[in-house]
């Protein structure tokens, strides 16, 4: 009989094992999503997206990409969006451009270009100039370029709340429903003083009381890529906020690496003075590193501190033949087979009696990789300053454990656990 206690247990613990998901997840509550690529409130002039459409199967109506920005003027919101419905790669797309103020929806354009292909890129630009602010929105498949510009008169107050590219329902509120097979893929930079960076932070799942879409999911690839997948494990429309990159800094030998790679970044020395950086930097003991432009995250009490780091070598990791440093509690993401699984390094690894004395009060943690199935061969072609276009052949998935699980999985185990506990009684009988 304890046996086959014991062999009861262990299928229960592989069987959850399996529903284990592999991003940061936070749950929020019942309805839809915006899936795709969300970063924080910055000091931006611009957003850039390439999308890639492998397959739009919905159970609807096409869902709209939106790449959507808030714009201060005169203290008023001023919601701006550049949109984009995409039916086939032999079909022309529909572009739509919106701006949203004083409550309603004040300039609109809606229009067919002559485009063709499953590949576009969205740029939305905006530029003050004193007396007002020039908004230009670009539509491009690499080879054909659209454009348009608005110009709305009052003083540039910045940015407002969340920006991004997200999947989203087709229009006037709507709800689009993914279907299996549902593919598409969205790399976005951000302007900032003329050049462009990756946002230091990409999110995903945000809940919207606009347009929203459900039964998705969403991963973080090589080159800052996010797949908007299928997926039917949240078919209760559960809101499961997804952090794909956290800003991030490991320190290897006598470098600072920090992540997510292309982000802007600065460092505050001890003498006061200050620089900026790209993906390294010299390592200098006492030394604040900063992605640039965060203030402040949502949910930012479940996760780590992210707007600062104070350089010191206080958390030693081993993983595979890699060895390197990490200087506060936080989420290091390992590139597992082209796929960013993040893991959370804290207080509570064990302390490591052959770590280096000078820094006695440092811990150590050991990294093993987990199954990974996931993308495989992709180029990328530049066309010019503005457009970048992706090409990719094959959808990924991945999986690493997690203490939170779906309440459907909780459900499933107890049924598996209930069969199970049933047998064993009759058994015994």
């Amino acid at each position: 009989m304890v046996k086959k206690i014991l062999a009861v247990i262990i299928f229960i613990l592989f069987t959850l094992s399996l529903l284990s998901q592999s991003q940061i997840n936070i749950y929020i509550g019942i309805g839809g999503s915006d899936y795709g690529y969300e970063f924080p409130q910055m000091p931006i002039t611009g957003v850039n997206s390439t999308v890639i459409y492998y397959n739009i199967s919905v159970s609807g109506a096409s869902p709209s990409t939106q790449q959507n920005t808030c714009i201060l003027i005169n203290k008023t919101q001023v919601f701006v969006q550049n949109v984009l419905w995409y039916y086939g790669k032999y079909e022309n797309p529909e572009w739509g451009i919106e701006i949203w103020y004083y409550g309603s929806l004040q300039i609109t354009s809606y229009m067919t270009p002559t485009l063709t292909g499953n590949k576009y890129t969205l740029i939305t630009l905006w530029n003050y100039n004193k007396s007002g602010v020039l908004i230009t929105f670009y539509l491009s498949n690499g080879t054909e370029t659209f454009n348009e510009t608005y110009y709305i008169p009052g003083k540039y107050n910045g940015l407002f709340n969340i920006q991004g590219t997200v999947i989203v329902g087709y229009g006037n509120g709507a709800t689009a429903y993914l279907a299996p097979g549902f593919n598409v893929s969205i790399s976005t930079t951000v302007e900032i003083n003329g050049k462009w960076y990756t946002p230091p932070v990409i999110l995903s799942g945000l809940p919207t009381t606009g347009e929203n879409a459900v039964f998705g999911r969403t991963y973080l690839s090589t080159s800052n890529r996010v797949f908007v997948v299928y997926n039917n494990t949240n078919g209760k429309q559960i809101f499961e906020l997804q952090f794909l990159a956290l800003p991030s800094v490991i320190i290897f030998g006598d470098e600072v690496i920090v992540f997510p790679f292309g982000s802007l970044w600065e460092i505050k020395y001890p003498n006061g003075s200050v620089s900026f950086f790209v993906n390294e930097t010299k390592y200098v003991e006492g030394a604040i590193v900063c992605p640039f432009g965060i203030t402040n995250l949502p949910y930012q009490s479940n996760i780590p501190n992210v707007t600062h780091f104070k350089l010191e070598k206080k958390y030693h990791v081993v993983y595979d033949n890699y060895s390197f440093w990490v200087p506060q509690k936080e989420y290091v993401f390992i590139l597992i087979n082209n796929s960013y699984v993040p893991i959370l390094i804290d207080n509570s690894t064990t302390i490591s009696n052959s770590l280096n004395t000078a820094v006695p009060t440092a811990t150590t943690t050991t990294i093993t990789q987990t199954s990974v199935t996931t993308v495989t061969s992709f180029i990328t072609i530049t066309h010019n300053s503005y457009i970048t276009i992706h090409e990719i052949t094959t959808v990924f998935k991945n999986a690493y454990n997690s203490s939170k699980f779906y309440i459907e999985e909780i459900m499933l185990s107890l049924v598996i656990l209930g069969l199970v506990l049933y047998l064993l009684i009759r058994n015994k009988k």
